[in-house]
């Protein structure tokens, strides 16, 4: 296994070259690299002589600017770690905002028992996905994968996407937009493969890029809890509809929908509305389910440790009898 770090310095130099000049500059940092911080924001204030301030709320990605509330303190200027930019997003930003991607490091690993592994799991004709962090590996995978027989394809998906492959919690037509039979994601974690496998229902595999395990993205787990929870609230009296005011998960007007909704089947509602969402800022209301407008990711990450049951806007529709419960419709940005 090849050791794994982080590739930051020459996109935060490269950006600095930019932004001389700004006295003051807010930098967001994601959770990954919250023990780098300090070295951060040294290295800024060193090349650009501004004063730096970390913003101490956790980013979600490019969805999540701390642009506007910097802009309140007088920043000139938002660097962004992380996460590439959303391009139809640009011409909203509060102050400038510069997008520092953050690569893993370390060689791909794809073994000849891995591609065997794959081979069992795969058709011949699949697309490659993965997310920010690994986008540097597509090309290699697809060579290697290739000579062995796949024939491999990659695309760009909708505006929301920056990069050929590339997928988002909320968005994965960089998959769906692919004439295939089944897809290879590449990187850690169940969620954004879950979000190809229940959009396409076509099968998904999984490779770990730096150990070279091999998984299969299987939905049946997922499917379980999602439609014992939309069960559970089905009983549910007073709903509490989350919204979000960040410019990148911001769908008041289908919050006001969903609301009216939930209202036309007897249902209480409130609307609440927050930067960021959690089950204590509904503490002391008496709720007994929430559905989030803003991101779907909440619902089916952490919902499952929710005291209530918290949908998806679709699955919300699915229990007010306004949409087919089966295929599972997953909740998708544009």
């Amino acid at each position: 296994m090849s050791e794994v770090t982080f590739d930051w310095k020459p996109g935060i130099e490269e950006v600095c070259l930019k932004i001389k000049g700004k006295e003051r500059i807010g930098i967001q940092v994601p959770e990954g690299l919250k023990t780098k911080s300090h070295e951060i924001v040294t290295l800024i204030t060193k090349l650009t002589g501004a004063k730096v301030v970390l913003w101490g709320e956790p980013t979600y990605g490019a969805c999540d600017l701390a642009d506007r509330p910097l802009e309140e303190i007088g920043a000139d200027a938002l660097i962004h770690m992380g996460h590439l930019p959303m391009p139809y997003h640009s011409e909203f930003y509060a102050i400038p905002t510069f997008f520092v991607p953050v690569r893993h490091t370390g060689k791909l690993s794809l073994s000849k028992k891995a591609i065997t592994e794959l081979k069992e799991i795969l058709p011949n004709k699949i697309g490659i996905v993965t997310t920010a962090q690994h986008l540097h590996m597509i090309d290699l995978a697809g060579k290697i994968l290739d000579d062995e027989g796949f024939d491999t394809s990659v695309t760009t998906g909708g505006p929301r996407l920056a990069a050929a492959g590339q997928l988002l919690g909320c968005n994965s037509s960089a998959a769906r937009k692919l004439n295939v039979d089944g897809y290879l994601y590449i990187g850690t974690g169940l969620f954004h493969p879950l979000t190809v496998a229940l959009s396409s229902g076509k099968p998904v595999a999984c490779l770990e890029p730096h150990n070279g395990d091999i998984t299969v993205a299987d939905p049946e787990p997922f499917l379980k809890q999602r439609y014992a929870a939309m069960a559970m609230a089905q009983k549910a009296r007073r709903w509490a509809v989350l919204f979000s005011n960040q410019i990148g998960q911001k769908r008041i007007d289908l919050a006001d929908k969903i609301t009216d909704l939930l209202n036309e089947n007897g249902k209480e509602t409130i609307m609440i509305g927050s930067i960021h969402q959690s089950h204590e800022q509904l503490l002391g209301l008496g709720i007994d389910a929430a559905v989030i407008t803003a991101c779907p990711r909440l619902a089916i990450e952490d919902g499952p440790t929710w005291p209530m049951p918290l949908l998806t806007v679709p699955e919300t529709q699915i229990i007010m009898g306004k949409r087919e419960p089966e295929p599972y419709p997953f909740d998708e940005f544009a």
